[in-house]
This record gives C-alpha cells, structure tokens and sequence, in this order.
C-alpha cells in the first residue's frame, strides 16, 4: 500500500471528525470575534449617537471608531488564519493516531496479533499506544499459552486413546466421551489457529 493511497484512505476515513473538528473551530473564532467587537466598538458607538455630546466630541469617537476598524481587522483575520492552521495541525495529531488504532482493530478482527501500533514522534495518545501494545502482547500471550495447552491436552488424549487400545479387556469401554473430548480439543485448537502471534 502506497504512503499515497493511504494518506487518500486516511483523509476518507476520518472526513467527518474533520468536518466537525472545523466547525467547533470557526464557531469558536466568531464567538471570539464577535464579543471583541461589543467589547471594543459598542462603548464608542453609544458615544456617536449620544445627541448631548458635541459634534467635536462625536468626530473624535467616529475617527477613533474608524482608526480601530483599519487596525483591528486584518490582525483578527491574520490571528483567526494562524489558529486555524495550528489547530487543524493538532487535530491531525489526534486524528493519526486513531487512523492507526482502527486499522489495528481490523487487524485483530483478522487474527492478526503479530504487530504493534506505531505512532510519529510528535503524534499525540502515545499512552494509549503503549496500553493498546501492552494489550496485544498480553492477549498474543494468552493465545500462545491456550495452544500450547492445547497440543498438550492432544497428545495427553492420543497417548489415554493407544494405552487403551492396547488394553485388550477394555474393548468393551464406551469411547463417546474420548471423541467428544476430541472434538472440543479440534475446535479449540482450530481457533486458536486463527490468531497469527508472529510475522513470518
């Protein structure tokens, strides 16, 4: 799989995680904006319609309306710009690491336990990367231990099955039990079978 095909993959699998993640921010930043400007314009434009105050006084707040008008906006728009960015940046850093989480699943879900999740140096949830890992090992180590168990309890049942073949007064014996013996130790076995602790 080409690094190509799966940055397309990635950017299908978590486009509406993206599109949320945008529009909390643009909520944010008008929510931002629009409070900044009660907070810097209302006092003065109270001040320009107050019919006490002389023209002289009124010209002055309108100047000083426009002066912050011409000074004011293209910093928010610039600032609005930069935090946008550095924030779409951050949520990549989560959104990788949950890219990686997922395709793992699906690994698992195919019997897969020979790998380990590896997230970039500046990606975040590296603590949940080292459980998801210590998971795995503990989960490969378990399934290990079953099929070992397993091929045990096999051999201990071909050895049980010819001690009494050779028994020749024990023909008679009913081998019902010993067969269904086998049968739960070929299903466990062949799914245990399904899981692939190491990469070859």
């Amino acid at each position: 799989m080409t690094e190509q095909y799966k940055r397309k993959r990635y950017s299908l699998v978590s486009r509406s995680h993206q599109y949320r993640f945008l529009a909390m921010m643009l909520i944010y930043n008008i929510i931002i904006v629009v409070c900044l400007a009660i907070f810097l314009f209302v006092p003065d434009m109270f001040q320009l319609y107050d019919q006490t105050l002389s023209l002289e006084v009124r010209g002055a707040t309108a100047d000083r309306i426009l002066s912050i008008h011409s000074r004011i906006w293209p910093a928010i728009i610039a600032l609005v710009c930069l935090i946008g960015m550095h924030s779409f940046r951050a949520f990549h850093r989560f959104v990788g690491p949950l890219y990686r989480i997922t395709v793992a699943f699906g690994q698992i879900r195919k019997g897969d336990l020979g790998f380990r999740v590896r997230l970039r140096e500046k990606d975040y949830l590296h603590e949940e990367e080292k459980a998801f890992n210590e998971m795995l090992e503990k989960l490969a180590e378990k399934i290990s231990g079953i099929k070992s168990a397993g091929l045990g309890a096999m051999e201990s049942l071909d050895e049980l099955e010819n001690r009494i073949d050779k028994m020749g007064g024990l023909k008679d014996i009913n081998k019902d039990p010993l067969l269904d013996l086998r049968k739960h130790l070929d299903t466990l076995m062949e799914d245990s079978d399904y899981f692939v602790l190491q990469k070859d």
